[in-house]
């Protein structure tokens, strides 16, 4: 049987808390044991649980999150909780509270987020793999910005318990390692799911016009490189979202503000043993991270209305319709696209970023391929592209019909053995 030892020099800021060499034994066994890393908004016994905020931290846990508690069936041992952004509410983990998390080939470069600790952990080879969760891009961007290989799992598809999460509409645990087969084996054991072929025999994928355009130089060429090296095993079809996409963007901050007011706030009312609004206003006041700060700050002042939310919702309703019925129409099996339009932006660069020349939203830039999928609630697997020795690492993220995660991870592992050499 392995024997799981402690880390060894863990790095400032992927790290929020590591286990010594009694909590690692201390723990129970269940098959091959393995080093897994967990995100700090996930429930793990006996570690604290911060979702990166010092004034949510809620102590040590008395029990596993549902799907830690699965994965502990197929041999994890937690090794650490990762850092994160603050409260998840951003693209960088750049954590004003607990410390930058730095991209792993380039420290003067953030890792992506918000579960940038897991990613980089995993990118470091610290542990083989790490849980994270993904909201609007949480998964797919640091995975695609640390070089990593990503799971969305479809929104519902896993146990969402035990979360400090921002959207029950979005949110979903989800994993990092090295290649699919791994998170293809941790799939059966969360879930049970039985493994399914490749589908067809050349399987098609869509290429998204409105994901394509505008990429940096740098995530264009790894794009072509991949799709050239792909070659006649894929058939691609160039089409657009349109509809899909409008209803989509519409949708996001509507859904995320009205649903993390109140998923905050019955965590925080918890945790500070206070009344619901009294908890938020409270928890608003202690988060550290400028950026998260001024989003909370607007939803005080101008909460989401009930029938801006209840629009936003029809939005949902109507764009997961459209998806399947697009795949269907042009007998797609997914769609295939860059993870994020550019590579890791340098540290700090949390409200505006330089792109083609111009500056942008941070967050606009990087959730702006990820945010229909979590909308859609799609499973998403991104995998690391080809790129130049001494390049930033590049992810292409192939995604699938809602609940089509099984086939979805059969297609990733014949996608990843033609990317490697």
């Amino acid at each position: 049987m392995n024997e799981i030892s402690p880390l060894e020099d863990p790095e400032a800021g992927v790290w929020a808390q590591v286990a010594d060499a009694s909590e690692v034994r201390a723990q129970p066994r269940s098959g091959e044991p393995f080093a897994l890393a967990v995100k700090a908004n996930i429930a793990v016994r006996g570690f604290r649980r911060s979702a990166g905020c010092r004034g949510l931290d809620l102590g040590p846990q008395e029990a596993d999150a549902p799907v830690v508690a699965a994965l502990r069936e197929a041999g994890v041992v937690v090794v650490g909780i990762t850092n994160m952004h603050e409260l998840a509410f951003g693209i960088t983990s750049n954590n004003a509270a607990f410390g930058p998390v730095r991209h792993p080939a380039d420290p003067t470069r953030a890792a992506g987020g918000s579960s940038g600790g897991s990613a980089a952990a995993v990118a470091r080879g610290d542990v083989p793999v790490a849980l994270g969760t993904d909201t609007g891009g949480s998964v797919t961007i640091p995975a695609s910005l640390c070089g990593v290989v990503g799971f969305r799992p479809s929104t519902g598809r896993w146990p969402g318990a035990g979360l400090v999460g921002l959207s029950w509409t979005r949110d979903t645990p989800g994993l990092f390692a090295p290649a699919v087969a791994e998170i293809d084996r941790l799939d059966t054991a969360i879930t049970g799911g039985h493994d399914a072929g490749v589908p067809g025999t050349r399987p098609r994928l869509g290429i998204p016009a409105e994901l394509v355009q505008e990429l940096d130089p740098a995530t264009a060429a790894a794009f072509s490189v991949s799709l050239d090296r792909w070659g006649d095993a894929v058939e691609t079809v160039d089409l657009e979202l349109g509809r899909v996409l409008d209803l989509t963007r519409a949708a996001e901050m509507a859904i995320v503000l009205w649903e993390s007011h109140r998923l905050l706030a019955d965590v925080a009312a918890r945790a500070l043993g206070r009344p619901l609004q009294e908890a938020f206003e409270r928890l608003v006041e202690s988060v550290a991270s400028p950026d998260v700060r001024a989003v909370l700050e607007a939803e005080l002042a101008h909460p989401v209305t009930a029938q801006e939310y209840a629009r936003a919702q029809g939005e949902v309703a109507r764009a997961r319709t459209l998806y399947t019925n697009l795949l269907a129409e042009h007998g797609l099996d997914g769609l295939a696209f860059p993870g994020t339009p550019a590579p890791a932006p340098l540290l700090g660069k949390d409200e505006t970023v330089e792109h083609l020349g111009g500056q942008v939203s941070t967050f606009g830039l990087y959730t702006r391929n990820t945010g229909q999928g979590t909308i859609l609630g799609a499973p998403m697997l991104t995998l690391p592209a080809p790129v130049p020795v001494g390049g930033l690492p590049v992810g292409i993220t192939v995604q699938g019909p809602r609940f089509g995660d099984r086939t979805l991870l059969a297609l990733g592992r014949a996608l990843e053995e033609v990317l490697v050499p």
